[in-house]
């Protein structure tokens, strides 16, 4: 996977190599970035089903990683086209991991819908079911590994300029798209059911859960440069469809779930220009993406797992919330330059011809 999005990114920088003109620009750089935050996936219903069962299960997982990073900005007039990959790079610890599964009664909650468009109403909570009591509880350690790759394209109004270096402000529109793939494994995992006598005792690894997740985001922000310092700030709301796969290996059962639903992304980015190639930025970012979907279960080693089999789906939410901070430098390639020395070094070769047949 990392791979693909390796050659993907190198093919996209080479496309842009070839084919700027002199009036563009080709801007790169690396990046690092610490991101923080939740996810949570849960199931459930709050009237009795077909068992006479009101309740539900919750999966939170943290979402505490580092991520490396490099882009590719094109600038051309008033255009800017920006691809950027991303990746943890191998498997790194995430924190803490819970998997619960709860009763709900008839003060039980559910908030389900966090971004309503028609009523223009948010709710900012990861979670969708309150006031439940846990009758199995496992919590224990998690690894994450995300790859990301993303591309965005802009268009600046008033004397805004995509070039970083060039004085401006003004307001743009921008449009993108960004798939990620992450994958969670929950380990060391302390279980607690509520049985008699009660059972609570280590499991070794709960699950494996992985995800796909593709975004397409639409909005606008605004730039202000002067002298050797730029501000940039965007606010791009979004729709998502997320597709799972959650493996409980104690029960040898799957829970395949596909899910649509709405969110937001927001930037704020402070930049310094170190020389006319080379600056550095600072940028805080913002990230929500709630969803509601179905899963479907495929296989088990109980009665009630094998039943579950033949149920054409379940409700399911899966809510992300993220905030990271990333360092950056960016480079711009001079193309102005490697004519400038190619010219010059043919007008020294011309005139050391001359000079010789003069002699």
């Amino acid at each position: 996977m990392v791979l693909n999005f390796f050659k993907f990114f190198l093919i996209f920088t080479c496309l842009l190599v070839i084919t700027s003109p002199t009036n563009s620009e080709v801007i790169w750089g690396p990046s690092i970035e610490r991101s923080g935050g939740e996810y949570i996936f849960e199931t459930g219903n709050k009237y009795p089903n077909l068992s006479g069962i009101r309740g539900g299960s919750r999966i939170s997982f943290p979402r505490t990683f580092t991520l490396f990073g490099i882009q590719g900005i094109y600038t051309k007039d008033r255009w800017e086209i920006n691809g950027k990959l991303k990746t943890t790079g191998w498997n790194q610890k995430s924190g803490e991991a819970r998997d619960e599964d709860f009763f709900l009664g008839a003060v039980s909650t559910e908030n389900s819908t966090n971004i309503a468009t028609r009523e223009w109403s948010y709710r900012d909570s990861a979670t969708v079911y309150s006031g439940s009591r846990n009758f199995a509880d496992g919590k224990g350690k998690s690894t994450v590994v995300e790859n990301r790759i993303e591309l965005f394209g802009r268009y600046y109004f008033q004397d805004a300029n995509p070039d970083y270096w060039k004085e401006g402000s003004g307001f743009f529109l921008s449009t993108g798209a960004r798939y990620s793939y992450f994958k969670y494994l929950f380990y060391d995992v302390n279980q607690y059911i509520e049985t008699t006598p009660v059972f609570y005792a280590p499991i070794g690894l709960g699950l494996s859960y992985s995800n796909d997740l593709w975004e397409v985001f639409y909005g606008g922000g605004y730039r202000y440069s002067k002298n050797n310092l730029y501000f940039d700030f965007s606010f791009m709301p979004s729709i998502g469809r997320i597709k799972t796969r959650d493996f409980h290996v104690q029960r040898s059962i799957n829970f395949f779930s596909e899910n649509y639903g709405f969110g937001w992304s927001s930037k704020i980015e402070i930049g310094y220009q170190f020389n006319p190639t080379w600056l550095s930025y600072f940028r805080l970012n913002h990230r929500r993406f709630f969803s509601e979907g179905r899963f479907t279960s495929q296989g088990g080693l109980t009665v009630a797992d094998l039943t579950s089999n033949l149920v054409s789906g379940f409700k399911s939410h899966i809510n992300i919330k993220d905030f990271s901070i990333e360092i950056g430098v960016l480079n711009k390639i001079e193309w102005n330059n490697g004519i400038d020395k190619t010219e010059k070094q043919e007008s020294e070769t011309k005139e050391k011809i001359e000079t010789n047949e003069t002699n």
